[in-house]
């Protein structure tokens, strides 16, 4: 029950006195309440506008779009070549019989075209595993970006929530403000007919002051939490929200066969495949090459001196084309030895990755454990906190509590609501933890 609520059974004359800056706080709630964003659509935004996913997603378009048989090297290659070539030319020619041919000037056209056809047929198979290395490049970056929403799901709930710790720890202000209200009444109303003094009064006041710094503190801080919040969403910082989404802690289980799902074990594993396919495209440089070629070209020339005055040939050709590398500096020897390294580097991160998955299991499920019995201690401190608080405002209004037994109820109160608020916050991150664990954060 809301702590004010409560306070409704004191006398109506006090209430009106205490109550007197609520209006306020109620124009202020009402002039921001521009916007009541739910968990699900600060998920739906973050995963439609956030800049990290933004960046993977094009990362995974690059990949998809160099994944082609065409990229690998398995389709031939059609060259078409053109050309012209004009000269002038001063032609002095002495011949055998002993005349002299002279011409200044003398033009000479060069015309040629030709249609190349290459096709390998044989690299050592390097086309093949070259092929294979894109697709396992593509399934790198699908898993990544999938990874990346992941993380950024993760993150948005993280925030989501904290915004929410800030406005329980802005109520909590906020109820200990209506407290000081009443003390600064009942001060007021005893000095008035005698029963008090001033210093109470003043207390009373300086008091209220306290938490009215308290409160502009914790104003700022939900405002620094609603920027986190909108900068992971990819919107502008200054959008005004509220978080009407409670933590609430389900009941979950740790799936032990979830392991196969973790994105993080299937990301390694396929980094892992596209070493084994690098490796296999790089000792195809140690093997020869083999390719059909083929051509139809047409060339002619045109003379305005000289023995020959024109000169055409066309006509297609074909035949194969053989190559092998006998020696090129071992610079194929060190690619493939690289290419190993490699390979063994990354199952050494495969083999590591299911060690974290091990480590974060038993550590995620115990914080989860352990954040619920925290979380049932807090919300019986809250209540007793609460119910001590209500107790000392009965005793102010009969005159039986001093100042510093209701100082010390309102500092118990406002440290409950406030534990209280992390706690479920931190229970809240256990549960979720455990659900990327069981890769049922994101389908």
């Amino acid at each position: 029950m809301n702590l004010f609520l409560k306070m409704c059974n004191l006398k109506p004359t006090i209430l009106r006195r205490s109550i007197v800056w609520l209006p306020m706080l109620l124009l202020c709630s009402i002039g921001y309440g521009q916007e009541s964003l739910l968990l699900q659509d600060a998920i739906r935004f973050a995963l439609e506008k956030n800049y990290d996913v933004q960046a993977a997603s094009i990362l995974e378009q690059q990949a998809n779009n160099l994944n082609t048989v065409g990229e690998a090297g398995l389709l031939p290659q059609v060259v078409l070549d053109a050309g012209m070539q004009k000269t002038n030319l001063s032609l002095e020619q002495s011949l055998s019989d002993g005349r002299t041919i002279e011409n200044d000037g003398a033009a000479s056209t060069l015309y040629n075209a030709s249609v190349g056809f290459q096709w390998t047929l044989f690299d050592g198979l390097a086309m093949f595993a070259r092929k294979g290395r894109l697709s396992s490049l593509s399934e790198e970056a699908r898993l990544s970006l999938k990874l990346q929403m992941e993380i950024t799901v993760q993150q948005v709930i993280a925030a989501y929530f904290m915004v929410r710790v800030e406005e329980e720890n802005l109520k909590a202000v906020e109820a200990l403000l209506q407290v000081d209200s009443i003390r600064v009444t009942f001060a007021e109303l005893r000095l008035e007919t005698g029963n008090g003094n001033k210093p109470a009064l003043l207390q009373a006041k300086l008091e209220k002051h306290l938490h009215l710094a308290q409160q502009l503190t914790r104003l700022s801080a939900l405002e620094e939490q609603r920027e986190n919040l909108n900068i992971l969403l990819g919107r502008d910082p200054s959008l005004y929200f509220t978080t009407p989404d409670s933590i609430v802690i389900s009941d979950i289980t740790l799936e032990k066969e979830a392991q196969n799902n973790d994105l993080r074990i299937k990301l390694a594993n396929q980094q892992q495949q596209t070493s084994m396919h690098w490796l296999k495209e790089s000792k195809g440089a140690l093997w020869p090459t083999l390719a059909f070629v083929a051509d139809y070209s047409f060339n002619r020339t045109e003379n305005e001196a000289g023995f020959l005055l024109k000169n055409q040939n066309k006509g297609p050709g074909f035949g194969f084309n053989f190559r092998w590398a006998l020696f090129d500096g071992f610079r194929s020897g060190n690619a493939v030895q690289h290419a190993r390294l490699g390979l063994k580097l990354s199952e050494q991160n495969l083999s590591e990755a299911r060690l974290l998955r091990l480590e974060e299991e038993r550590k995620q499920w115990r914080d989860f454990i352990r954040s619920k019995e925290l979380l049932k201690l807090e919300e019986e401190s809250k209540l007793m906190a609460e119910e001590n608080l209500m107790i000392e405002l009965e005793r102010l209004k009969l005159g039986l509590s001093t100042s510093l037994e209701i100082l010390e109820a309102q500092r118990y109160y406002q440290e409950a609501v406030s534990r209280l608020a992390l706690a479920r916050f931190q229970a809240k991150i256990s549960e979720v933890g455990v659900l990327r664990l069981n890769g049922k954060l994101i389908q």
